[in-house]
């Protein structure tokens, strides 16, 4: 590669990079950390990753259950935006799926105080980083609306489930319009869009390329240290829950 083509591919990365800082400074980034009153059966936040509900026997492990989000500074643990109709909610789950009777998730809309989904789930067989998915049987994420998830994991404590042992965790999500942002997000390469999510909270939209990121080291190392999870980057990819047909 020559002296010239090098520069001009530095050039133009600098020139991408500072287009989606100007593109985006139009949004609101703030409205998350605004909210006026927190929803019903809100989980104060905490300095910490521990999810709440009873301690049960699932918990005794060395790394707590914990969304693969950075904890935010707001009045809520976890929170940012997406681009995505249906978006992806990835979670390092610890517990060996022998532990976890089952699990459960779902997504509210917070003006309009109803559930758009929910289901009931079985986790795969290993410990490791789990992903959700918003299919698109579901409604799908409205622009500029804010919505409320709760991923709970219901612990394996005999020949019924008891409601006391329960670990959960709880978040917020608002989609934004992704239409300026469409072609410049198609041609940026995986750093350049990981720096691109993390400065205006788009941490939903990681978990999109996460396997991509994932088998690429740099981009891993640079991710986890972002979100201050760095003791988790030798934990493996465990893939997606599995669906309990009779759930509502």
């Amino acid at each position: 590669m020559t002296v010239l083509k090098l520069a001009l591919i530095l050039a133009t990365t600098v020139l991408e990079l500072t287009s989606y800082r100007s593109i985006v400074q139009a949004y609101p980034i703030q409205k998350l950390a605004d909210i006026k009153q927190d929803p019903p059966v809100w989980d104060r936040p905490n300095s910490d990753r521990k999810p709440a509900g009873t301690r049960g026997p699932c918990e005794k492990t060395k790394q707590p259950f914990t969304p693969l989000l950075p904890i935010a500074n707001s009045g809520v643990k976890f929170s940012g935006f997406t681009l995505k109709q249906y978006p992806i909610f990835w979670f390092y789950i610890p517990y060996q799926s022998s532990t976890i009777n089952r699990g459960a998730f779902f997504l509210e809309n917070l003006q309009e105080g109803n559930r758009t989904y929910q289901v009931n789930f079985q986790l795969p067989e290993t410990p490791g980083f789990v992903k959700i998915s918003l299919p698109t049987t579901a409604n799908p994420l409205e622009l500029n609306k804010q919505y409320r998830w709760q991923f709970t994991l219901y612990c394996e404590t005999g020949d019924s489930i008891d409601s006391s042992q329960v670990v959960w965790h709880q978040g917020l999500i608002e989609r934004l319009d992704p239409q300026p942002l469409e072609t410049q997000m198609v041609t940026a390469l995986v750093i350049d869009r990981m720096e691109f999510y993390r400065d205006n909270r788009l941490w939903y939209d990681i978990s999109a390329d996460l396997t991509q990121i994932y088998n690429f080291p740099l981009a891993w190392r640079y991710l986890l240290q972002a979100i201050d999870l760095e003791e988790l980057q030798q934990e493996p990819i465990a893939g997606s829950v599995q669906p309990i047909k009779d759930s509502d």
